[in-house]
C-alpha cells in the first residue's frame, strides 16, 4: 500500500466526514461511517483522530474557515455603504445558492455541534475573521462613518444572512430572497451609516 502523509490522510478523513454529515446528518456520522466513506480501516482513522470529538473539531474548523467569500470591491470612491452592502449581499447569495441544500444543512448542524461541544473559541475566531473581512477592511478603504461600532454592523449583517439562509432552506424562493437582501441592506445602512457630510461650496 502506498505511503500517505499524515496531512493528506487528515484532509481525506475530514472531507469524508463532511460528506457523511451532508448526506446523512451529524447523528449518523459515526467514526465507522466516516472510515467507510474515506475507504480506510477504522483503525487508520483512529490513528489520526482518537475520538469523534477530535474529528468533528477539525470538521468545524474546516467548514467555518473554508467558506469565506471576498466582498465586492467599491464601484467608486464615493459609493455609499448601503449601495455597496446591497451589491455585496447579492453577490454572496449567488455563491450560496450554488451550494446544495445538504451542504448548508450540514454546516448548520456542525455549527450547532460546535456550540454544544464548547468549541466557542473556534466560533469566536471565525466571527472575528468575518468581521475583519466584511466590514473593517472595506469600511477603512471607503472612509465610511458609522453611528454604531463596525463590529456591531458586521454582526447585524451576518445574523441577517444566516436567518435568510434558514428561511431559504425551508421555503426556496430566490426572488423573495433577492428582494429581502436589498431591503435588509437598506435597513442596516439606515441604522448604521452616518449621514454624508455636505461638501463645501
Amino acid at each position: 500500500m502506498p505511503y500517505v502523509s499524515s496531512a493528506v490522510r487528515r484532509r481525506q478523513i475530514v472531507l469524508a466526514a463532511r460528506a457523511v454529515v451532508e448526506r446523512d446528518g451529524l447523528a449518523h456520522a459515526s467514526l465507522r461511517a466516516v472510515a467507510d466513506e474515506a475507504g480506510i480501516a477504522l483503525s487508520t482513522l483512529q490513528h489520526v483522530f482518537k475520538t469523534r470529538e477530535a474529528l468533528f473539531g477539525a470538521v468545524v474548523e474546516d467548514l467555518l474557515f473554508g467558506q469565506s467569500v471576498s466582498p465586492v470591491p467599491l464601484s467608486s470612491v464615493n459609493q455609499r455603504f448601503g449601495d455597496w452592502l446591497s451589491e455585496t449581499l447579492q453577490a454572496l447569495w449567488q455563491h450560496v445558492v450554488r451550494q446544495s441544500a445538504q451542504a448548508h444543512l450540514g454546516r448548520l448542524e456542525v455549527t450547532l455541534y460546535a456550540v454544544r461541544a464548547g468549541l466557542t473559541h473556534e466560533l469566536a475566531r471565525w466571527q472575528d475573521e468575518r468581521i475583519r473581512l466584511w466590514a473593517g477592511k472595506t469600511a477603512a478603504l471607503a472612509g465610511w462613518s458609522f453611528l454604531i461600532p463596525v463590529d456591531q454592523v458586521a454582526r447585524l449583517v451576518m445574523a441577517m444572512i444566516d436567518g435568510l439562509l434558514i428561511q431559504f432552506l425551508a421555503d426556496p424562493d430566490p426572488e423573495r430572497v433577492s428582494t429581502d437582501l436589498r431591503s435588509a441592506a437598506l435597513a442596516i445602512a439606515g441604522v448604521a451609516e452616518a449621514p454624508a457630510t455636505p461638501r463645501p461650496a
